[in-house]
C-alpha cells in the first residue's frame, strides 16, 4: 500500500541523546501493519520536489527526460564488446507491481492475448493469459516512457493501439509520463505522438495521462493531470492523436479544476468525463445526439449529484448491456481517504439516487480514494456491480446491498477491473495482475497472473556474502523479498509493508535485516530462516525510504533521522539497542544517504541535504560514529550558492556518494536534481569537490559507485576502474574520470530504461546487482583484472630499453624499431589501471605523483606486438 510519510525538521542543537530498546515481539514472517495512507497532499508534492527539482526553477522539469533519451539513443551505438555490461535479469516472476492498464486483445477471441501496463516498468504482452501457466514479456524495455497507466484498442482498426503515461494521482513514488504512445502494427512497436511529447518547461500538458477513451465516432480522448502549472483537464483528437483540443476543464470559464480523471463511453455513444483530484469534483456528459458534435468543446452538460459536502476524486462505471445504468463512486473531501457516496442513476445522469459505500472500500485509516478507486459493471447484468477501494466489494442488486469479494485471495490497491464474460474477472493492483474464473460469485477463486510481469518497484537490495544466488531486496508495498535460486527467480516475501534498503552481515550471512518506511526493521540471526520485528518506536522518523547502512565488523545499523540527526542500532544477535545522535555540525540538513568507512574503526560518511532552498549538500566524515560524541573529520560542501554559476546546488539533494576502495582520499558524489550538475569528485578526502558531469544529461542519479579493488570496467582507464551509476535511465558508467570532459555511456544490454535506484557488489564471486524501480533485479559480472605480480610476459629485444623512477617521474626511453605508436598502462598491486596513455613511439616521462607509494606494473604496448612489462616502485 502506498503511503505519504512527513518530513520532520526540527533542528536540535543540544548534543543529548536519548536510547530506546526495541522490544522484540517474537513475530516471525511479520506483516507490518500499515500506517496512515495520507496526511497532505502537498507533502508528496513537496518530497517529489526535493530530490529532483531544478535548483534554479523549483519545479521537476520532467520534458529534459526526453531530451535525455533521445541523447542515450544516440550513445547506445557507441557502447562497444569491450566496454558493455551484460545485464541478466532476476525477476521477481511470481509478484508484479503497481497496474493500472490491462487491455485484452480483440483481435484473439480466445482471450489470450492480453496487453498490461506497469506504471513503472513498461508495456507487456502476453498470448497465454487464460492458461495456468501464462506468461509474460516485456514488449520493449527502451520504449520513451516506461510509466504505462491506460491503453486504448481502437474500435475501427484493431491494429491501432494508444498507451497513456504518467501516473498522475499523488503518491510519492509516481513516475512520469512523457505524453501517448501509439502503435499502428498491433502493439509489435510504438512510438510517442509528436503532440503530446513535452517538450518545454512551459507545456507540460501531457505530463500526466489518466485516461484514454474513443466515441463512436472515432475521435480519442485523453483526461490529463500536471504537477505543475494548469492541468489541462480533457483533450480530445479528431485525427488519431495528430493534434488536440481542450473540451472540458480549467483553465476554461466555469471551471474549478482541470485535473480529470475517469473517461467512459457508453454503448450508445454518450461521452462522460470525470475531474477532480483533490479538488473539487465535476461529472460531464457529451450526448451522442450531438452526432459528430459529440464531444466538442461547448457540446457537455455537467451532471454531477448535487451534495452538501465536496467531494474529489470521481470514478465512473457504466452498465454495458443498458447504457442509462451509471454507477458513481465519489471521494468525500471531509476525509480524502474514504469513499463518501455511491450514487446511481437510471436516466443517464439526469437524476441520482445515493447508495450506501460497502464497507470494504472504507477500510478504517487504509482506505484511500485518492490513490485506489475503480468499478465496473457486468457485461450481461446491469445490476452486477463489482467496486475496488483497498479490497473488492460486490453487488447483485444495482447497489443497494453489498458483500465482500473474494479478500484475502489478492493483494491490496485496486486499480483496475476487466471482465471478459460474465465469468472471469482481471483484476490489475499494486500486486500486479490477478484472474477468476468464477467472477459470478460472491467466493471467487483469483489466481495470480505474474510469471514474467515483472515490473516489481525494488528501494533496495543486498547480496549474500557466499550464495551466489541469494539476494534480499526492498520493494514498494511488496515488502522484503528473497531471491535463492539461478536466473529468473520465484521469491519469497520474507517481511511485509514497504520494503526499504535491507543489510546482510557480509562476514557470515547470518544477521540479516530488513526496513519499512521511516525507522523500523526486522531482523534475523538465523541466516534468514525467519525475521524477529523489532518495535516501531521510530516509525514516525526519518524519510520514508530512509538511508541506512551496516557496518559488519561491529554489527551496528546506521540509520538517518529526522533532520539535524541520525541514529544507530546495535545488539542485533540480543535485544537491540537504538541511540539517537543530535548533532549540530549537520547544521540542520537531513542524512539523504550513508556510508560506513571501508576502513571501519567506527567511522562513517554522511551525505546531507539542506531542508531549505539556500544551503548546500555536504559531504562529512564522522569519527566516532557509534558514539554521542562524534566528531568531524573531513567535510566538503557540493557546489555553490551562486545561482549564475553553473555549479548551483543550493537547496540540492544529495543521494549518494562512493570511497575509492585504493585511494580513501578518492570519493565521488551524486545529487538527483534535474537542473543541478549530478556527479561530483574530491580528490583531497572530501574537503573539496569537483563537477565531473562530462555529457551525462539532465536526469536524476540515485547511486554511484567505485567497481571494488581488483576489478573494473571492461575497457577502465584513468586509476579508478571506472564509475558506475544508477540513474533514471538505467546504469550508465564512465571508463576514465576526465573532470569536466568525462564521458559517459549507458550500460543497459539487457536492463531498460528503468529507474534505477541501487548497485550493489558481492565480492566472491564478482556479482554486480542493479535493483530497478519498475523491472525488478537485474545482475551482472564486472571484470577481473589479476595482476599481483610481474606477468610472465617476455619483453620485445630493443623495443623500450630501460624505465627509471626518479622525483614522481617515470622515465621511458625507448628503442630502435620501427614501431609508430605505444600505449602506456600502470597497474597497482590489486590489479587496478591506474593510468593508460596512447602516444608516438618516443621517450617521455609519465607524472605519478598522485599516486601513493608502493610497487605498479607498467605496461607497454606497440602497435605491432611489441610488449614490455616491468614492475616500478615509487
Amino acid at each position: 500500500m502506498i503511503r505519504i510519510m512527513k518530513r520532520f525538521v526540527n533542528y536540535i542543537a543540544a548534543a543529548v541523546c536519548v536510547v530506546l530498546f526495541f522490544s522484540c515481539t517474537g513475530k516471525q514472517d511479520p506483516s507490518i501493519p500499515e500506517e496512515d495512507e495520507m496526511d497532505d497532499v502537498e507533502l508528496a508534492i513537496q518530497q517529489e520536489l526535493r530530490m529532483t527539482r531544478d535548483p534554479h526553477t523549483n519545479t521537476v522539469p520532467s520534458e529534459r527526460l526526453i531530451a535525455a533519451k533521445n541523447y542515450m539513443n544516440s550513445l547506445q551505438a557507441r557502447v562497444t564488446n569491450i566496454t558493455a555490461l551484460t545485464w541478466q535479469e532476476r525477476g521477481p516472476n511470481n509478484v508484479g507491481g503497481r497496474t493500472r492498464a490491462i487491455m485484452i486483445d480483440r483481435r484473439d477471441a480466445t482471450g489470450n492475448t492480453v496487453f498490461a501496463g506497469s506504471v513503472s516498468g513498461g508495456l507487456f504482452k502476453t498470448t497465454n493469459f487464460t492458461s495456468a501457466s501464462a506468461t509474460w514479456a516485456p514488449v520493449n524495455d527502451f520504449i520513451s516512457n516506461l510509466a504505462i497507466t491506460c491503453l486504448l484498442q481502437d474500435r475501427n482498426n484493431a491494429n491501432i493501439m494508444y498507451a497513456g503515461t504518467g501516473e498522475g494521482w499523488f503518491n510519492i513514488d509516481a513516475v512520469k509520463g512523457s505524453g501517448i504512445l501509439k502503435s499502428t502494427d498491433g502493439g509489435v512497436t510504438w512510438t510517442a505522438l509528436p503532440s503530446t511529447i513535452i517538450t518545454t518547461p512551459t507545456e507540460l500538458t501531457f505530463e500526466y495521462v489518466q485516461d484514454l477513451a474513443q466515441d463512436n465516432n472515432g475521435n480519442i480522448y485523453a483526461s490529463l493531470r500536471n504537477i505543475i502549472g494548469i492541468s489541462r483537464g480533457v483533450q480530445r483528437s479528431t485525427d488519431g492523436g495528430t493534434t488536440w483540443t481542450q473540451v472540458l476543464g480549467a483553465p476554461l470559464p466555469g471551471f474549478v479544476t482541470g485535473r480529470a480523471s475517469d473517461l467512459e463511453i457508453a454503448s450508445n455513444g454518450d461521452v462522460y468525463a470525470c475531474l477532480g483530484i483533490f479538488g473539487r469534483s465535476m461529472v460531464w456528459k457529451s450526448s451522442a445526439t450531438n452526432g459528430a458534435n459529440t464531444g466538442a468543446l461547448g457540446a457537455w452538460v455537467e451532471i454531477t449529484p448535487v451534495r452538501t459536502t465536496i467531494t474529489q476524486r470521481v470514478e465512473l462505471a457504466i452498465a454495458p448491456t443498458n447504457p442509462q445504468k451509471l454507477y458513481l463512486l465519489m471521494q468525500d473531501s471531509a476525509n480524502d481517504t474514504q469513499v463518501g457516496a455511491i450514487y446511481r442513476s437510471v436516466n443517464g445522469g439526469t437524476s441520482w439516487d445515493s447508495l450506501g459505500a460497502p464497507a470494504e472500500l472504507n477500510n478504517g485509516v487504509n482506505s484511500q480514494a485518492w490513490y485506489n478507486l475503480i468499478a465496473a459493471v457486468d457485461p450481461n447484468n446491469e445490476n452486477i456491480l463489482i467496486v475496488g477501494g483497498l479490497n473488492l466489494a460486490r453487488s447483485t442488486d444495482g447497489g443497494n446491498t453489498w458483500g465482500a469479494y473474494g479478500i484475502g485471495s489478492y493483494h491490496v490497491d485496486q486499480h483496475a477491473l476487466v471482465f471478459n464474460g460474465s465469468t472471469k474477472l482481471i483484476v490489475g493492483n499494486d500486486g500486479g495482475i490477478y484472474m477468476a474464473d468464477n467472477a459470478n460469485t460472491f467466493t471467487p477463486s483469483f489466481t495470480t497472473k505474474n510469471d514474467g510481469f515483472n515490473c516489481t518497484q525494488y528501494y533496495g537490495v543486498d547480496l549474500h556474502p557466499t550464495n551466489p544466488n541469494y539476494f534480499l531486496a526492498g520493494a514498494q508495498d511488496n515488502g522484503t523479498q528473497k531471491f535463492t535460486s539461478t536466473g529468473i527467480n520465484t521469491t519469497t516475501t520474507v517481511t511485509g509493508g514497504d520494503g526499504g534498503w535491507p543489510h546482510i552481515d557480509q562476514t557470515d550471512g547470518q544477521l540479516q535485516i530488513t526496513a519499512n518506511t521511516g525507522n523500523r526493521y526486522n531482523f534475523s540471526t538465523n541466516g534468514g530462516a525467519s525475521f524477529t520485528f523489532a518495535s516501531a518506536v521510530f516509525n514516525t522518523r526519518g524519510q520514508f525510504i530512509n538511508p541506512t547502512d551496516f557496518d559488519d565488523q561491529s554489527d551496528i545499523l546506521y540509520c538517518g533521522d529526522d533532520a539535524g540527526q541520525y541514529f544507530f542500532i546495535r545488539n542485533w544477535t540480543t535485544t537491540p539497542v537504538g541511540t539517537i545522535v543530535p548533532f549540530a555540525g549537520f547544521g540542520g540538513r537531513e542524512v539523504t544517504f550513508i556510508k560506513v568507512d571501508p576502513a571501519g574503526g567506527n567511522n562513517i560518511w554522511v551525505g546531507l541535504s539542506p531542508v531549505n532552498a539556500t544551503s548546500l549538500p555536504v559531504v562529512m566524515k564522522l569519527s566516532n560514529a557509534n558514539t554521542i560524541l562524534p566528531t568531524i573529520s573531513n567535510i566538503g560542501t557540493i557546489g555553490t550558492t551562486v545561482t549564475t554559476d553553473p555549479n548551483f546546488t543550493a537547496g540540492g539533494a544529495l543521494s549518494s556518494l562512493d570511497i575509492d576502495p585504493s585511494n580513501s582520499n578518492h570519493i565521488i558524489a551524486t545529487l538527483a536534481n534535474y537542473g543541478a550538475r549530478s556527479i561530483w569528485e574530491s580528490t583531497d578526502g572530501g574537503s573539496t569537490f569537483s563537477s565531473i558531469e562530462g555529457n551525462l544529461p539532465d536526469m536524476p542519479v540515485w547511486w554511484c559507485m567505485f567497481p571494488p579493488a581488483g576489478t573494473q570496467l571492461n575497457g577502465a582507464t584513468g586509476g579508478n576502474g571506472g564509475i558506475l551509476l544508477g540513474t533514471e535511465l538505467g546504469v550508465w558508467t564512465t571508463s576514465q574520470i576526465n573532470g569536466a570532459a568525462t564521458q559517459w555511456m549507458p550500460n543497459n544490454a539487457g536492463l531498460a530504461n528503468v529507474r534505477t535506484y541501487m548497485l550493489k557488489y558481492r565480492n566472491s564471486d564478482k556479482t554486480l546487482v542493479a535493483a530497478t524501480h519498475g523491472r525488478g533485479l537485474f545482475t551482472t559480472t564486472l571484470t577481473v583484472i589479476n595482476v599481483t605480480g610481474v606477468p610472465n610476459v617476455p619483453n620485445t629485444k630493443d623495443f623500450i630499453k630501460y624505465v627509471s623512477a626518479d622525483n614522481n617521474q617515470l622515465q621511458v626511453v625507448v628503442g630502435n624499431l620501427t614501431t609508430k605508436n605505444i600505449t602506456l598502462e600502470l597497474f597497482d598491486m590489486k590489479g587496478r589501471l591506474m593510468m593508460q596513455r596512447r602516444q608516438a613511439y618516443a621517450n617521455t616521462q609519465l607524472d605519478v605523483s598522485r599516486y601513493t607509494s608502493g610497487s605498479y606494473i607498467l605496461k607497454i604496448w606497440g602497435d605491432k606486438n611489441e610488449r614490455f612489462v616491468k614492475q616500478v616502485i615509487k
